[in-house]
């Protein structure tokens, strides 16, 4: 199980496929590098695939420093792995939390992407501001701190399943989420909920962008995807019908066409 020491933290990663230009997919909160199973399948006989675990989510280590799960810090991972694997230019691939990640790392080292992709992602997350949503996440931190993860694991989340979610991925899902750290857990929603976003620095992404979200998200992260493919120079937008937030998982056909529609008419997309 690969390893590499990253900025002082043991990240988890995985390399596939053998030709091709590197391709970076980074997960969102909670995530892990399971999300991209489908993608992993799909891409690796045309471009080396790499994904890896966050600090603090699946195989990779969770510091006790809960200040240290910031946006920022992750995109400084992001950008220290593909250094330490020798990636000189790729394409990058942000998933929710992962694609305000991406963002950074689309700011600060543009000439280091060949394209990238925003997928059911935003450039602010303001989801605190929903009343709602702001006491359901209090509520699980409170139940993080006080009974741990696999109480955390247990709470119903209070939303419809989209209708080609896989019950046994939810299952998965539960059990990833038990196992991780509370420290991790609360570092980095606190650290997302903490990033400024890019409200005023989109224009200033001159990669080759896709935005992409499913047609059943949640309607902040809908409309906060349309400003994006409105503001980023030339970006395109894509939408996957039926599908809520991980359409890369409910409708991985769907997703990995428009992904690939994108490679490929990016500079350099096609695999060589």
């Amino acid at each position: 199980m690969p390893h590499a020491k990253i900025n002082g933290i043991d990240i988890y990663f995985e390399q596939h496929g053998e030709q091709g230009e590197p391709l970076f997919f980074v997960h969102g909160y909670t995530g892990d590098v399971s999300d991209w199973r489908h993608q992993v399948a799909e891409f690796a006989s045309t471009h080396r695939v790499l994904v890896m675990d966050h600090r603090g989510h699946g195989r990779s280590e969770a510091p006790t420093d809960r200040s240290s799960y910031t946006i920022e810090q992750m995109a400084a991972d992001v950008e220290a792995l593909a250094e330490e694997l020798g990636f000189e230019r790729y394409h990058l691939v942000g998933h929710s939390m992962g694609g305000a990640v991406a963002q950074e790392v689309a700011l600060r080292s543009p000439g280091r992407l060949i394209s990238l992709t925003l997928h059911d992602t935003g450039h602010v997350f303001e989801l605190s501001r929903v009343e709602m949503i702001a006491k359901f996440t209090e509520y699980r931190h409170m139940v993080a701190e006080t009974q741990g993860m696999a109480a955390v694991a247990a709470i119903k989340i209070p939303a419809p399943r989209p209708p080609h979610a896989k019950p046994e991925r939810e299952e998965e899902e539960r059990e990833r989420l038990a196992r991780m750290s509370v420290d991790a857990f609360i570092g980095a929603s606190k650290g997302l909920d903490a990033w400024q976003g890019t409200r005023e620095r989109l224009g200033s992404i001159v990669t080759p962008t896709m935005v992409i979200y499913g047609d059943l998200d949640f309607f902040l992260l809908i409309d906060s995807a349309k400003h994006m493919a409105r503001t980023i120079p030339n970006a395109v937008l894509e939408v996957v019908p039926e599908a809520a937030h991980s359409p890369q998982y409910e409708r991985p056909e769907l997703f990995n066409a428009a992904l690939r529609r994108h490679l490929e008419r990016s500079t350099g997309g096609a695999a060589k």
